[in-house]
């Protein structure tokens, strides 16, 4: 009995790290995949028009982590990932994760809505995309209250950039 009071902590603490640990790893990999998803339907000419399905589909993908546009993400924004990107997407608090598309559509703060759900055009016809970038930025906070003093909260960064079709 002695030893287990003794080993019992040490095993409780593995345990939580255990689980901490394996809920940061389903995090990054949901917050991957839908990045991949929403730059892919971005890609399609039937969405260069409008960033809508991207947003929407971002956020169903997500598996219930909160995401929302980036403040950020606007027209006339400069290409985060290219040289000489002076523009970053906006660091969220912990618990929610913000959404980048470059090229944006966004005349104003999409903070609250979707752009280009409208049905206005991001784009002239004539214009045509080469590539299109989703970065989702998410901030990762630990379950366990030990850990989160300990160690803070973790951003998590997926970046998917695809060639568009024409």
């Amino acid at each position: 009995m002695t030893e287990f009071a003794l080993v019992a902590p040490l095993l409780f603490l593995i345990l939580l790290v255990t689980i901490d640990f394996g809920r940061l790893v389903y995090t990054y990999g949901v917050i991957t995949s839908s990045a991949r998803d929403s730059a892919r339907a971005l890609s399609l000419k039937i969405n260069q028009a409008t960033d809508c399905s991207a947003y929407q589909l971002a956020e169903q993908t997500a598996q219930g982590f909160q995401l929302k546009p980036d403040q950020a993400s606007m027209v006339g924004d400069t290409n985060p990932n290219g040289p000489g990107g002076s523009l970053q997407p906006t660091t969220p608090p912990p618990g929610q994760g913000y959404i980048y598309i470059w090229p944006a559509v966004a005349t104003a703060s999409p903070q609250d809505q979707h752009p280009g759900c409208d049905g206005q055009a991001r784009l002239p016809a004539s214009a045509q995309l080469k590539d299109v970038s989703v970065q989702i930025e998410y901030t990762y906070q630990p379950l366990i209250p030990v850990f989160q003093d300990f160690t803070g909260s973790f951003t998590i960064k997926a970046i998917s950039v695809v060639h568009t079709e024409y």
